[in-house]
């Protein structure tokens, strides 16, 4: 797979995206503005440890956070881990904790938005974006976007503008999620949302055609 892919400008009567650089490289530069050498190799080995054993993950990024109290990415990784043991409530804690302390961290504001959808008040997504549609509207200075920051905002968006009734709008940034990272949870949440039919209307439908 390639670093990079460049996606071109979006255009249809419902939607607009400027050109977009995503990347599939990790950029270390600004956690090493915030760690030392030995602390950003104590964050990348808890990185990895947080996918395969959550239990041990958990309680040595909760250590770990507790000499970092306010860092954004430490906060990031906990919630990504009580999420995956499915604790909901301490999880949307941590998001509403990182927004307050973080409120310029991208995934923050994208956790933060989801928050809101989940909580039935989208007419806060917009305002976190600036009412911008796209990341690189969002944030001009950025010349690329990791991979997880583009679907990840195209996922919110997605489901934003499902929770508003634009449908047309949300199959658009559907696609480009898809586009980039077909097997993420989030995609498939929004792909479900978007086209599954629940089994008593497919039901119908099959009788209707036969």
């Amino acid at each position: 797979m390639k670093n990079t892919l460049l996606i071109p400008e979006q255009r249809t009567p419902h939607f607009y995206l400027p050109p977009h650089t995503v990347t599939w490289k990790q950029d270390l530069s600004h956690l090493k503005q915030t760690f030392t050498a030995v602390e950003l190799e104590t964050f990348l080995s808890l990185y990895s440890l947080a996918q395969t054993d959550l239990k041990k993950g958990k309680k040595e990024v909760e250590t770990f956070l507790e000499q970092h109290p306010d860092h954004p990415e430490i906060l990031n990784l906990l919630t990504f881990i009580m999420i995956s043991q499915r604790k909901i409530r301490q999880s949307d804690h941590l998001i509403e904790e990182n927004f307050k302390k973080n409120p310029h961290y991208l995934f923050a504001r994208i956790n933060y938005g989801d928050l809101c959808l989940r909580r039935k008040t989208p007419q806060k997504v917009p305002e976190l974006f600036n009412h911008q549609g796209s990341l690189q509207e969002f944030l001009p200075h950025r010349k690329t976007f990791h991979v997880s920051e583009f679907r990840g905002f195209m996922v919110l968006m997605g489901l934003y503008s499902l929770s508003v009734g634009k449908r047309e709008v949300a199959e658009c940034y559907h696609y480009l999620a898809h586009r980039v990272d077909p097997c993420h949870s989030g995609t498939k949440i929004l792909e479900k949302k978007l086209y599954y039919i629940p089994f008593y209307k497919r039901l119908i439908l099959k009788l209707f055609h036969t």
